[in-house]
């Protein structure tokens, strides 16, 4: 009762998206729905973010080093949620970028890494492990 239906707070992704832009300029939201059942409502698939805040972070004072792993989500939206975490200068864990994905596959890491390889610069990803 508090939160609501998990459609209704789908249907609030976009302005979730839109107040991290303006709350952290230069944030990277992306969000993929397809078309849906046919009901005119577009059906979530894929969330992808990375604050602005943390990829400066990781560019001025990070270890050249990313982490990558998936997990399994098991509630009202099943699917994968795929993180990237690089190491600070003290060797603790520094989240860098998140996504939701609707399952682990070859897709849905390429569209991942690719969004993230933009966000950080990583354009031949040399010195980078």
């Amino acid at each position: 009762m508090i939160w609501g239906s998990v459609k209704e707070q789908y249907s609030k992704i976009w302005e979730y998206g839109e107040e991290i832009r303006r709350m952290n300029p230069g944030s990277t939201v992306v969000i993929k729905c397809s078309e849906g059942d046919g009901d005119g409502n577009p059906r979530f698939e894929r969330l992808y973010i990375c604050l602005a805040a943390l990829k400066k972070g990781w560019k001025e004072g990070c270890r050249p080093i990313l982490g990558l792993d998936g997990f399994f989500i098991k509630r009202f939206h099943t699917g994968q949620l795929l993180t990237t975490i690089g190491v600070d200068p003290n060797n603790q864990m520094y989240p860098v970028a998140y996504a939701l994905v609707e399952s682990e596959c070859r897709d849905t890491w390429s569209w991942f890494l690719k969004l993230l390889g933009d966000d950080l610069m990583l354009n031949n990803a040399y010195g980078v492990v």
